[in-house]
């Protein structure tokens, strides 16, 4: 555990209460796939966003149910659909066996009809008993259209200190985040969702204010979601979609190819200190960075895309792309694990005033964010070019992070980089080669 660590006064906001994926998510999500085998219902792809293909319209229809409760009914009409899920998860699913037999039969539930789950989202409610699943349908119809549609949900804590409109803005932007690391910033579609207690549900005239004052100007507001749960505070999020003309290429990863952050790490961080300890310029320093729109600088990213057709090339273009969320740097590990290779981290930059927190931070893990910096990864010429050109966006500040390796643990600290100071579990990283820690 970290330095000076007071569980008591720890701040649960924004993704530093995601439901844990090595631990309980990944695997349920196995179980899942297994149960699902004999029906109409898939999982997609474990990446940032569903891709769907794109036409020229897209119909949709959501509806929520309770956990181990009344079933879920499915799209309204026929065609292949994909679903977007968000659970509120309550204690008793903090268990892969429980949460994989709940989520499952919800799944399950929807067959009958092609199905294909693009996008799950996992979040944990204190005091609930099993919780709430909300789910999205999307039908495109019309004639197909150039590029892809990628789509995402994603829901968070709410802030402590902040107006239901303020933690609804930056749960959206932190849900975009998702679609702009996969190259998406085009005609971006946000549906605001609110998830409260059942004794509290706010009236949907007061959604439908908070939700005209935090969607991005440049987006279309689409008419805002609400799920009661039986467990104790407030959670906001969104299901986003947005066209990306260039769909994400996925080559092999070599050995070499360098992590590059847009930004220093700790936002999250810092904001939560600032509640915690009542320091109004913590608190503002984090509060700047939640609220950042990372769209400038996915578009600035376009052009080391592969165009249309156009086979990738690791001399001009970025072999992947990830936020960095409730996973901390722990997910940008698992991205490079699922590709086969081992990430050696060799500097973890932290953002002014993080380092005067670091042995005080109430959850041990600085690296967890909420709408947190994008990490690509290429190789190192690349990524010079890339930092030049970031280096012109207002908001980033891009930052080397460590090196791709052939195989190892899926985390590694360099010598000489302190990455204990700021991630617990950081101690643990190294191993015998091959091993996947579960940081």
């Amino acid at each position: 555990m970290a330095r000076g660590v007071n569980r008591e006064a720890a701040v649960r906001c924004g993704c530093a209460g995601k439901t844990p994926l090595d631990r309980v998510v990944l695997p349920a999500r196995e179980r899942i796939r297994s149960r699902l085998s004999d029906t109409s219902v898939s999982l997609g792809p474990d990446r940032d966003a569903a891709l769907l293909p794109r036409h020229d319209r897209i119909e949709s229809d959501a509806e929520a149910v309770a956990l181990n409760g009344r079933a879920p009914t499915g799209p309204t009409d026929g065609g292949e659909t994909w679903s977007l899920a968000a659970a509120f998860a309550g204690d008793r699913l903090a268990d892969p066996e429980r949460f994989s037999e709940a989520v499952g039969e919800a799944y399950a539930a929807l067959d009958g009809r092609p199905v294909t789950v693009g996008k799950g989202h996992a979040v944990q409610v204190p005091g609930a008993d099993d919780g709430a699943l909300w789910l999205e349908h999307l039908r495109p119809r019309g004639p197909r259209r150039d590029g892809v549609l990628a789509a995402n949900v994603d829901a968070i804590h709410g802030f402590p200190g902040l107006s239901p409109a303020e933690s609804l803005r930056i749960a959206i932007l932190n849900a975009c985040n998702d679609l702009h690391a996969v190259g998406a910033v085009a005609d971006r579609e946000v549906r605001p969702l609110v998830a409260a207690p059942r004794r509290e549900l706010p009236a949907d005239a007061s959604v439908a204010t908070w939700a005209a004052d935090s969607v991005p100007v440049d987006a279309t507001a689409l008419p805002p979601a609400t799920v009661e749960h039986d467990g104790e505070g407030w959670l906001f999020g969104a299901s986003v979609r947005a066209v990306a003309l260039r769909a994400p290429a996925t080559p092999s990863l070599e050995p070499g190819f360098g992590v590059l952050l847009t930004r220093p790490l700790g936002g999250l961080a810092l904001y939560a200190h600032g509640v915690a300890s009542d320091d109004g310029e913590f608190r503002e320093r984090g509060l700047e960075r939640l609220r950042t729109d990372t769209r400038p600088i996915a578009e600035a990213l376009a052009p080391f895309r592969p165009d249309p057709g156009e086979p990738f090339d690791p001399d001009r273009h970025v072999a992947r792309v990830t936020d960095v969320s409730g996973e901390g740097v722990a997910g940008i590990g698992r991205v490079v694990a699922d590709a086969g290779r081992s990430l050696r981290v060799e500097a973890l930059p932290p953002l002014p005033g993080v380092d005067e927190i670091a042995d005080a931070w109430t959850v041990p893990d600085v690296t967890v964010e909420t709408n947190g910096p994008l990490a690509v990864v290429a190789r190192p010429g690349v990524l010079d070019r890339v930092a030049d050109r970031l280096g012109e966006i207002p908001g980033s500040r891009p930052r080397r992070l460590g090196t791709i390796a052939r195989d190892g643990p899926r985390l590694s600290a360099a010598p000489g980089c302190e990455a204990a100071r700021y991630v617990e579990r950081a101690a643990r990283w190294d191993g015998e080669p091959g091993e996947r820690d579960s940081a």
